[in-house]
């Protein structure tokens, strides 16, 4: 696994022909969330991959991906933990500004993380219009970013334009609030994990061209 820290914010031109990539963490996971999927995507060859804090203003957020939108790049919002719930809140902005979002992705964005006042009065399973593919994971051994009630785990897209998966890892998968986002080394990184979020994450850019 890398050690060594790189920047959360990529130094690539705004129109650079790629997706357009911004990873949003949850409370005091900076760090790990760079360790992995930051550096996962970089390996990939996703250079124009920044990662934002949670408790950054949506509304930043948005405005960083704007110029890419408007030069035709396509849009991709990968949240984990607060950052989950984060991703859908920038998404609604950018529908806003008649900017969709081509690809959302939320990993353990519920459970415990309900209780954070960031999150008080805000829907994370009500997916906005704006969004063209939304992802939902989350693992039942996770109580810090699974709900208990199983049926409250799913999430809802507004618009019938949003193609929308929820998908859950099973309990003997062994999945926990940490795991769910872990890529390295290679040997810790649950099968699971791997073949239904990384490697689908991976397939799912590469449609983006």
């Amino acid at each position: 696994m890398p050690h060594a820290s790189i920047p959360w914010h990529a130094q690539v031109s705004a129109t650079a022909p790629s997706p357009r990539i911004a990873l949003i963490h949850g409370l005091a996971a900076g760090k790990h969330m760079e360790r992995h999927l930051l550096t996962f995507l970089r390996a990939a060859g996703y250079a124009d991959t920044s990662l934002y804090s949670n408790h950054l203003k949506p509304s930043r957020i948005a405005d960083d991906l704007a110029q890419a939108a408007n030069a035709g790049r396509p849009i991709v919002l990968i949240g984990y933990s607060q950052g989950g719930s984060q991703v859908l809140k920038v998404a609604k902005l950018l529908s806003k500004r008649d900017i969709e979002t081509d690809l959302v992705m939320s990993l353990a964005a519920g459970g415990l993380g309900r209780f954070y006042f960031g999150q008080w009065g805000f829907n994370m399973r009500r997916i906005p219009a704006g969004i063209k593919r939304y992802f939902n994971y989350y693992a039942p051994k996770d109580i810090l970013g699974t709900d208990l009630l199983p049926s409250a785990n799913l999430a809802r897209a507004v618009s019938p334009d949003t193609y929308l998966e929820n998908i859950t890892y099973p309990l003997e998968a062994g999945v926990d609030h940490f795991k769910i986002v872990t890529c390295y080394p290679a040997t810790q990184v649950l099968p699971e994990v791997k073949t239904l979020f990384l490697d689908r994450l991976l397939v799912e850019l590469a449609l983006l061209g």
